[in-house]
């Protein structure tokens, strides 16, 4: 008990030291990163979306977390479909699935599922990697920067500096890299805000036009009206009819029709009967006039 018998204790044994903190395998976590599920932790599988801020994630686990608004933790800045992008991955045709490691065999773990179109690197996280907001393709870095180019090298669709997002940034990009995404949210607010300006503005001007057009039909329908309303004074404002006394018009409404220069006798639309009720029928300049024996009331 009291170290007799000769045993001779060594330093470590008589010396308690502090532990230092395990530190993490930065390959392994790089690793996961790129192959699992940014919320969900699980691994991933197509369809895989990407986020403004460059995380990724699968689609069904991201549209069931929006569903349930309860488990929003990590993706507040998410609100809909309009937020995350669905990614236009190219596969490596040198990766295999494999299943459980039993140990009896090497796997290579750092062999990407996806690889860039251009320059065939794998998507493994040794590699920076990013996605174009438009059109949702994932190219590398390297690709980015030596083919230097206005249109995607994938699908050719036009892109800009400001719709490169890169993807998992490490943190000290993700400040920068949020500042971008309020930047782009503002400016895509900016321009619907216009578009729906411009479109009302060009409604607004349609219908005053419609409206002034319109007006002036109605003021010419009004008058067409007015004189066939008036259609039965004669040129000397008096109203002959048939078995019946005569109407005498104001003269304001026959300087009008007059000032008009409307005819009942050239209206193609009146019928011969209504005609003849008129003294500019060529029946009414024919008729004779009355005398005293006559007396007959049709002739005044």
């Amino acid at each position: 008990m009291g170290c007799d018998g000769g045993t001779i204790p060594r330093r470590d044994e008589l010396v308690k030291t502090k532990k230092k903190p395990e530190q993490k395998d930065k390959n392994s976590e790089r690793l996961y990163r790129w192959k699992h599920c940014a919320v969900s932790q699980a691994p991933l599988k197509a369809p895989i979306v990407a986020c403004e801020m460059g995380r990724i994630y699968n689609k069904e686990e991201l549209l069931t977390r929006l569903l349930d608004r309860a488990s929003e933790r990590g993706i507040s800045h998410i609100k809909g479909l309009k937020d995350f992008k669905e990614l236009n991955l190219t596969p490596n045709p040198g990766y295999q699935r494999r299943g459980a490691d039993l140990g009896d065999a090497y796997n290579d773990n750092q062999t990407a599922e996806y690889i860039c179109p251009v320059t065939s690197l794998e998507m493994n996280g040794k590699y920076r990697f990013s996605f174009i907001w438009s059109c949702g393709c994932v190219l590398s870095e390297r690709s980015l920067k030596e083919v230097k180019s206005e249109v995607c090298h994938k699908c050719g669709k036009p892109l800009s500096e400001d719709d490169i997002i890169p993807l998992n940034p490490t943190e000290e990009e993700q400040e920068s890299v949020r500042s971008a995404m309020m930047v782009r949210r503002a400016t895509a607010k900016a321009a619907k805000k216009a578009k729906k300006e411009g479109k009302r503005s060009a409604e607004e001007e349609e219908g005053e036009t419609s409206k002034t057009n319109g007006g002036k039909v109605k003021k010419m329908q009004k008058l067409s009206e007015g004189a066939s309303s008036s259609g039965e004074v004669n040129n000397k404002s008096t109203l002959r009819v048939h078995g019946a006394a005569s109407a005498v018009l104001r003269d304001k409404d026959f300087e009008k029709i007059r000032s008009a220069g409307f005819s009942v006798a050239a209206d193609p639309k009146a019928s011969e009967v209504y005609k003849s009720l008129f003294d500019t029928h060529k029946t009414a300049q024919k008729k004779q006039s009355a005398h005293w024996v006559t007396c007959n009331p049709q002739y005044f």
